[in-house]
């Protein structure tokens, strides 16, 4: 998703390495867990793409030893439960240290994204060494977005049932079920081939100076 940013002077070392490693966080996951350890297993990077990062990090006058990588996310995040199995493969082709964020544990990082105008989530930043964000990538790529602009609307009982779910015990189940499926499908989108398509925007918001 394009976001137009204004570079955040956040991530100091202290604050960074407050935050999850991913691996633990696997570990403890409580949502989607099967999906998201199945995705994990098949979650494969490309080495074109580390190839391309190498290069856009070199452009800007960095060593990949420089670049630090942050997902804000949620546990409950349907986008990143599918990204973060790719995002994580990618991460460690690159050497990169990649942490984990909530809005409980990291408020102020929240309210500094809320400020720049960013309300979705997964929110996927690298920094420099001086802590300084060179890119974002928020929630999912283009393609994905209108991937899923169609399928709500091939199911419009999907959003209904979110609209009446809060004190509502069986809209509640009726909704989960057909989110699970849907984020099922979801899962299947990454796997053939959105997974390249969300690399392809990281990297090209880092390689052009624009976050996307």
């Amino acid at each position: 998703m394009i976001n137009v940013m204004k570079p955040l002077s956040y991530m100091t070392d202290d604050f960074f390495f407050t935050g999850v490693e991913i691996d633990d966080y696997l570990e403890t996951l409580r949502f989607y867990r099967s999906l998201v350890r199945s995705l994990v297993r098949e979650a494969d990077a490309p080495e074109r793409f580390v190839d391309k990062l190498r290069e856009a990090v070199a452009s800007r006058n960095l060593r990949m030893g420089e670049v630090r990588a942050s997902a804000f996310s949620e546990p409950w995040c349907g986008d990143w439960a599918c990204n973060l199995p790719i995002l994580r493969s990618f991460f460690q082709k690159c050497g990169i240290p990649f942490r984990l964020f909530s809005r409980e544990k990291a408020p102020e990082l929240h309210k500094s994204y809320l400020a720049d105008g960013v309300d979705h989530i997964p929110v996927i930043s690298l920094w420099d060494g001086q802590g300084k964000e060179l890119a974002r990538w928020v929630e999912a790529p283009a393609k994905v977005d209108e991937m899923k602009v169609r399928w709500k609307e091939e199911h419009p009982r999907m959003m209904e049932l979110y609209a009446i779910k809060d004190g509502d015990r069986e809209a509640e189940k009726e909704f989960g079920r057909l989110y699970r499926s849907f984020l099922e499908e979801m899962a299947l989108w990454y796997k053939d081939g959105m997974w390249n398509e969300t690399l392809e925007e990281l990297v090209r918001s880092l390689s052009d100076g624009k976050p996307l």
